[in-house]
């Protein structure tokens, strides 16, 4: 403020008469403002932000999931098995909402038509896609025969489903011990580039969840994992989405 009265104050020099009188007011006035109340007020609106920041992001991932969906195979499985999606009611009994979780054992991409018009049937605002993994055997490692088959999901899930915001989860990677007794694993990190591509040209944002699993997660098949991954999981998948 007291440079643009000074600013004021140059400009008109040379003028036969300068009129300071407004400049004065402004520096009174300045004077008088409390700067530790105006501090105050601007320290609680930045509680207040914060705080509903942390409400938001602590919601029960019932109600992160209340308007989405997440399809996939007998990894996504484990969601519902784990009751991750769970509702507490009023009286404290809980109840599974197996309705945003669609999916299937064994389930391969060119598998999914039913899995999609079930999903469908749910009118979901989000969809999250968690498949691949049973495809890299199916593929035998051919990364373009996985996406052509990934492409064709993705052509059905826009058909049935126009409006809902697509996320697709990286292939998980399976345990080291997996890795080594069946070699076509290997392939998985270029399974998941080639994934992560087809998503930046179709414009679908791709979730990376490797960072997220840990050796103690897996069970004993190498492949699946145990219940404490899908917590994790699912805030992951919550946070990329922003719900």
């Amino acid at each position: 403020v007291l440079t643009v009265i000074v600013s004021i104050g140059l400009s008109h020099l040379g003028t036969d008469k300068v009129n300071t009188s407004a400049g004065v007011k402004a520096i009174k006035k300045l004077e008088k403002a409390d700067v530790s109340e105006v501090e105050t007020k601007i320290s609680n609106i930045e509680k207040e932000e914060k705080q509903a920041t942390e409400d938001w992001q602590n919601r029960p991932l019932s109600e992160k999931f209340a308007h989405a969906v997440i399809l996939g195979d007998s990894i996504t499985n484990g969601v519902t098995v784990y009751d991750v999606l769970d509702k507490t009611f009023e009286d404290g009994i809980e109840e599974l909402d197996t309705s945003k979780v669609v999916a299937e054992k064994g389930m391969h991409l060119d598998q999914t038509g039913d899995l999609i018009r079930t999903a469908a049937e749910l009118k979901p605002e989000v969809l999250f896609l968690a498949l691949g993994l049973n495809d890299i055997s199916g593929t035998d490692g051919d990364t373009d025969a996985f996406i052509e088959k990934y492409k064709a999901v993705l052509a059905n899930v826009r058909e049935q489903m126009p409006d809902a915001v697509l996320y697709i989860n990286c292939v998980l990677p399976v345990s080291a011990q997996k890795e080594e007794e069946e070699p076509v694993y290997a392939k998985t990190p270029d399974y998941n580039t080639a994934l992560k591509a087809m998503c930046d040209e179709e414009e679908i944002t791709f979730i990376d969840n490797t960072e997220i699993v840990k050796d103690e997660y897996y069970e004993q098949d190498g492949e699946h994992m145990k219940a404490e991954y899908y917590p994790i999981w699912a805030e992951h998948m919550a946070e990329v989405a922003g719900i």
